[in-house]
């Protein structure tokens, strides 16, 4: 398989995965201009896309999706409890929205969702199987366990949430309530809690981890990468050979990740 984060960051979010059989976007929430370019770029003519995977409603996810579906009149799948509100949001991709609620097949891959604790409708992570291999993308998510570990099991590729720092966010000029929003339970997860879910996801077998939906005021990408690489050399895990770590950002695309 192939993967690519188009955008991740708490303004817009996208993700093209290529199997065999199948080429698929994760959330739209980008320009479609910006899309239609990146997905060339990637080798995909973007009427060849086989499907929209959308983990929740919020515009940093589907902002694009009106505009992509309307062009491009592509199915849209997302979580049954989800359902109502992405409909009312995206009038052209009314028609085209399939539900599910548990895990499915669509073409060669096999698709498992996890229930992302934060403030809408229904937010869920993805993890894709193509018989071969697997992927996960987790992120939107304020608090995580043993539960999403067991999750990613296996997993070759892992995109996380790193939302943000701490004590950035602490410090930070947001209004009390949206710092407590961001850092609740219904919120974002922090660097030090992405970086505890590392140890734990390496020992998973998870062998490359990317850290991802980055807050633009209250992180940077040396802060959730070196918050990572603290949390595994103190528990003996060696970056670059025992789990390679990355981090994809709002404003760049990701390299292609080619996953065997």
């Amino acid at each position: 398989m192939k993967f690519q984060t188009l955008c991740s960051g708490s303004k817009g979010n996208c993700a093209i995965l290529q199997s065999q059989h199948s080429k698929i976007l994760i959330d739209v929430g980008l320009p479609l201009s910006t899309l239609e370019k990146g997905l060339l770029e990637f080798g995909i003519r973007p009427d060849k896309i086989d499907a929209v995977f959308v983990t929740h409603e919020h515009s940093d996810h589907v902002s694009g999706l009106e505009a992509f579906s309307k062009k491009y009149d592509k199915q849209v799948f997302v979580h049954k409890k989800g359902f109502l509100t992405l409909a009312k949001k995206s009038y052209y991709a009314n028609h085209k929205i399939t539900h599910f609620d548990g895990p499915f097949n669509f073409k060669d891959l096999h698709v498992d969702t996890f229930c992302c604790s934060h403030d809408s409708a229904y937010c869920c992570g993805y993890r894709f199987d193509d018989g071969n291999t697997a992927i996960a993308t987790v992120t939107d998510l304020g608090v995580a366990d043993s539960t999403l570990v067991d999750f990613v099991k296996g997993c070759k590729l892992v995109l996380l949430e790193s939302n943000h720092d701490e004590q950035m966010l602490a410090k930070g000029d947001y209004p009390d309530i949206l710092k407590r929003r961001v850092g609740g339970i219904k919120g974002h997860l922090s660097n030090t809690q992405a970086s505890r879910l590392a140890v734990e996801m390496q020992k998973a077998g998870v062998k490359r981890l990317l850290l991802g939906h980055l807050s633009q005021n209250n992180n940077s990408p040396e802060l959730a990468f070196y918050a990572t690489l603290e949390q595994l050399n103190k528990n003996n895990i060696r970056e670059g050979v025992d789990i390679i770590v990355d981090v994809v950002t709002q404003d760049k695309k990701s390299e292609v990740y080619i996953i065997e």
